[in-house]
């Protein structure tokens, strides 16, 4: 059977996925519901309806092609779709002449997607740049992701995995086989906190860590976020276990509010309504201030 993946976008050109000019591919389908998180649309593994209310002229042709009465004639973006009667039909979608409604999440086959890559291996060859995977979570669809990684790696190309973790081993295992470096999210070392704030705890996450350290370079991120995971404390729990894993590099990446669109688009409430999880520059200096003293090297960002 031809193995199939879901992904929500391929982004070409990026330069903080990892080394070089890369292409990053981002998987759909997350075990975590991170309060802040920027990319809802890759939480679940089946394909969404976008609504874009800027771009609706109420013409009424996609309520007249909604088969179960779950389109209403309106802009707003949280009364338009009745998302519990939606069967995700996409019907809506073709009678949509203004794109105002659009289907998040695409299916492609290993075969297509290597042809995706391959189209900017002229980028890669100039820069020792490659491919990434991230997501979503890249560990939600392990042979997919592992088959292209594979087939990446016989054409000379460098893979990233951008992985929170969170995932079986044996999905870790498969992925890692054909991985050149991982760039981790470690969001809290605490395990209560972890929950409260992603729904999951890390216990597993440190678990694979150490797994993916064995095999390959680890990059650690911390989306910094105030309040939650930016006490001295964390910072430098986080940084005596990336000395454990022999971690050089931590990537502070304050919160930004980039997704807001991506939850009205969805009928999602907005987590960025306030604003007392941004951290300040004070903070973010304080943060950068606490790694390198403790002898690892920091940035803001990913700067690769």
């Amino acid at each position: 059977m031809e193995v199939k993946g879901l992904i929500t976008e391929i982004k070409r050109y990026a330069v903080y996925d990892g080394p070089g000019i890369r292409t990053t591919v981002f998987i759909k389908g997350c075990p975590l519901r991170c309060k802040w998180c920027s990319n809802p649309e890759t939480w679940n593994p089946w394909p969404e309806l976008y609504f874009n209310s800027r771009l609706c002229s109420e013409c009424g042709r996609c309520v007249k092609a909604c088969p179960v009465g779950a389109i209403r004639l309106t802009r707003d973006p949280y009364e338009k779709i009745d998302r519990k009667l939606c069967t995700r039909c996409m019907k809506c979608v073709e009678a949509c002449l203004n794109r105002a409604l659009t289907v998040v999440g695409m299916e492609m086959s290993v075969e297509q997607l290597v042809k995706e890559i391959e189209s900017d291996l002229v980028f890669f060859k100039k820069s020792n740049g490659g491919v990434t995977f991230s997501g979503g979570e890249p560990l939600t669809q392990p042979s997919f992701v592992a088959e292209v990684m594979k087939i990446c790696h016989e054409k000379g190309i460098n893979t990233v995995l951008d992985t929170s973790g969170y995932a079986p081993q044996e999905s870790v295992r498969k992925v890692i086989e054909h991985t050149d470096s991982v760039l981790l999210d470690i969001k809290h070392m605490d395990p209560k906190m972890h929950r409260e704030f992603t729904g999951v705890s890390n216990d597993l996450i440190l678990q694979n860590a150490k797994l993916m350290a064995n095999k390959c370079e680890i990059r650690i991120s911390i989306p910094l976020i105030r309040g939650v995971n930016d006490s001295e404390e964390n910072i430098l729990e986080t940084v005596n276990f990336a000395k454990s894993l022999g971690v050089e590099y931590i990537d502070v990446l304050p919160l930004h509010s980039l997704g807001a669109v991506k939850y009205e688009m969805l009928g999602l409430e907005n987590p960025y309504q306030s604003t007392e999880w941004k951290p300040s520059s004070r903070d973010i200096k304080r943060v950068v201030e606490l790694i390198r003293s403790a002898g690892l090297k920091a940035t803001v960002g990913r700067v690769m």
